[in-house]
């Protein structure tokens, strides 16, 4: 079976700038599922958001979670088979602070960090292919509805030096389970192995720094972890 990935594109020297399509493409390498990239930009997930597939039979799945816990489910838990319920419970509560709180830093250090946006703008006109005077419209609509989302989430409510400490704790905390461990659950990978290389990845491959970045790359099993994945999966 071959599935087809729509995602945004290579970036930064990674398969993808969002840690969700990241995560998601590092999964499909991981369980041997066979995929090509759609260029159909006008096909929308219903959340019009990506990453999403397309099966063979032309059914439509989306959110990066969903579709790798639908993958697992269809072909026989290729890489969480062997976890046990205890594993998986760490595996989510770990994958919930990376996708619902760490994510959200990520975000900031984009698109409303004065820094980070001086990078990200060129990067955003790259992305989605729109013309210098275009860039100069899009992209302050859009960082008025980035910033709508981070006060909707909390996280945006808080002083630019609060954000950054709670992104460095996410880190430690990380960085403190992962260990000495090759691997996220052991000694082969598994599902969350995709989501932490695909967030500290994010991080520590933007072409410039912030409080986020320089922390992260203090820890040298998460940067391990990630090149090891990179390595393995995108030789």
């Amino acid at each position: 079976m071959t599935v087809t990935l729509h995602k945004f594109g290579p970036m930064m020297g990674l398969p993808d700038p969002s840690p969700f399509c990241f995560k998601l493409e590092i999964y499909l390498r991981m369980a041997g599922t066979k995929y090509v990239i759609g260029h159909d930009r006008k096909l929308k997930a219903p959340t019009n958001k990506r990453p999403f597939i397309v099966e063979e039979d032309g059914e439509l799945i989306y959110d990066s979670g969903i579709i790798i816990d639908h993958l697992e489910a269809k072909y026989g838990n290729l890489m969480d088979g062997h976890l046990t319920l205890a594993q998986r419970a760490e595996a989510l509560a770990f994958r919930r602070l990376m996708e619902e709180h760490l994510y959200w830093v990520i975000v900031y250090s984009r698109w409303l960090d004065p820094h980070g946006v001086n990078h990200w703008k060129p990067m955003f006109r790259k992305l989605i292919g729109a013309p210098g005077p275009l860039i100069q419209i899009i992209l302050p609509l859009a960082q008025r509805l980035v910033r709508k989302s981070l006060d909707g989430h909390g996280l945006g409510r808080h002083t630019p030096s609060t954000i950054w400490k709670m992104g460095i704790a996410d880190i430690q905390a990380l960085a403190y389970w992962l260990g000495q461990r090759d691997w996220a659950m052991g000694d082969k990978p598994s599902t969350i192995d995709a989501c932490l290389a695909g967030h500290v990845g994010e991080i520590i491959r933007q072409p410039w720094n912030n409080p986020l970045k320089e922390q992260t790359i203090k820890h040298s099993n998460l940067v391990a972890h990630f090149e090891r994945t990179l390595d393995e999966y995108f030789p």
